[in-house]
């Protein structure tokens, strides 16, 4: 029976969705926005006379950035508010950031990808010039940049051309990656991208849009992720000093164990040191080395300042920061060589989720080549109006043998599958059925014969043995 209080509570989220799906016909908001809205708002006399010189029909009314702003971004670009120097010292720097990015851009480019639709023909062109220029390990530079920078650029080498030389044929062209760190997006007010400028030197290298392909890593609708996106590292920033403030704190601590801080106290009241002796002491204490020696007169006392810390519980501190850590990077400890605390369900969600997003960023950087490197290539090769292929991944857990027997055989260890699951998993039956698996006839004789023969061995080993034994 449901109560009445449910009822009200349902009949309100009813009328709440019909109330927030209703919207004002055209007509309606157009007459209103003509009455209301002031003149003023629907656009500045002297910034549309600007705008309006390189205004791309379809762009919409709504700004990405302010025009104004905008001005100097289609010369120069859009100035990042990311640290991208110190996002590139984390991956040199950090191992264990180094090994999760690594992971996760293997594991989204290293299985390749097959190409669907257009003409065979044109496949098989495009995969002939995939082939020669290594897409695979350009894709896989790709995967690093994206996810360490949040965008990452391929130059395409022969459409791009110096002032006054003619374009290469497409069998010609080949993709030179680009430091993020220089490159910038020159854009308008409404997100149209006017093309790239590399500011590595001066004067900077302008770029056409369709001279690169650029890939973003979770674009948003803000101001600079927009043509960005953001990089995985951002939310570390915080942690990873954090981290490092407390390696370097432990060092210091380790550093003084090894040679302790000492209280010296020289002389006695009977028989003060003089000034000389005292500082001939200091230098002597001062300039002592880890496991070195000093020797000292008797009237001289030496005390061990106690450490403060020793009896601080740290583990929860840093274990907080590693799961921050690994939270932000997303990738699953099992990955890392890490399983403990990790059960067969949990594993199975934490990977399925991972998988979705890797599929995810496949996407991402099927959709540029797509739109960009397939496009210019293809149709200056076999003309407009020829169809694009489409790009197909292949699966991203189908490991090679061995891989796969080394991470079945990690999951077993830490208990994470049994033994018949890890079994399963490397394609063998289980114990019971293995035992009573058919085998041919003539192999059950031998078996037999050669188990008789082991029990024969052995029955007349030990009846040797036992009369021995007796006679003895």
């Amino acid at each position: 029976m449901v109560s009445f209080k449910a009822s009200m509570y349902a009949l309100r989220l009813k009328a709440a969705k019909f109330f927030a799906q209703r919207l004002v016909p055209r007509e309606l908001a157009l007459k209103q926005i003509e009455e209301d809205i002031p003149p003023s708002w629907r656009g500045d006399e002297v910034l549309w006379r600007y705008v309006i010189r390189h205004y791309l029909a379809g762009s919409g009314i709504g700004f990405v950035a302010p025009p104004y702003t905008t001005m100097w971004e289609k010369i120069w670009g859009v100035t990042p508010i990311e640290d991208l120097p110190k996002y590139k010292d984390l991956y040199t720097f950090t191992p264990y950031i180094k090994s999760a990015i690594d992971v996760t851009a293997n594991l989204v480019t290293s299985k390749g990808f097959d190409l669907q639709g257009s003409s065979e023909q044109v496949r098989q062109w495009l995969t002939d010039w995939m082939d020669k220029i290594n897409l695979l390990e350009q894709l896989r530079i790709v995967a690093t940049d994206m996810l360490t920078f949040g965008n990452a650029y391929l130059e395409i080498c022969g459409l791009s051309r110096p002032q006054g030389q003619e374009e290469l044929p497409p069998e010609d062209w080949w993709l030179k990656p680009l430091d993020p760190v220089h490159m910038r997006v020159r854009r308008d007010a409404y997100g149209n991208v006017f093309g790239y400028v590399q500011l590595l030197t001066f004067p900077p290298v302008a770029f056409t849009s369709e001279e690169i392909v650029q890939f973003r890593y979770g674009g948003k609708s803000w101001w600079f992720e927009q043509s960005y996106g953001t990089s995985i590292l951002r939310p570390l920033l915080k942690i990873q000093a954090l981290i490092d403030q407390f390696e370097g704190d432990m060092a210091t601590i380790v550093h003084t164990y090894a040679k302790p801080m000492l209280i010296v106290k020289a002389g006695t009241a009977e028989r003060p040191w003089s000034d000389a002796q005292l500082t001939a002491l200091s230098e002597a204490f001062a300039n002592r080395k880890v496991g070195s020696d000093l020797f000292v007169r008797g009237d001289v006392d030496v005390q061990v300042v106690p450490s403060l810390t020793k009896d601080v519980n740290i583990e929860w501190w840093l274990d907080y920061l590693y799961r921050q850590r690994e939270f932000a990077l997303g990738v699953p400890r099992i990955f890392a060589g890490h399983s403990e605390g990790t059960n067969r369900a949990t594993a199975e969600v934490v990977l399925d989720e991972y998988m979705s997003r890797l599929r995810v960023m496949q996407e991402m950087i099927a959709d540029q080549l797509e739109s960009v490197l397939f496009k210019n290539i293809i149709t200056r090769k076999f003309g407009e109006g020829t169809e694009i292929p489409k790009i197909k991944w292949h699966p991203i857990l189908e490991m090679d043998p061995e891989t796969k027997s080394k991470m079945v055989t990690l999951l077993l260890e830490y208990s994470v599958l049994t033994i018949d699951e890890a079994r399963a998993e490397m394609g063998y039956k289980p114990r019971a059925e293995a035992v009573e698996e058919e085998v041919p006839p003539e192999v059950k004789v031998e078996r037999r014969a050669r188990r008789k023969l082991v029990d024969d061995i052995t029955k007349t080993l030990s009846d040797q043995a036992t009369r021995e034994a007796e006679s003895k």
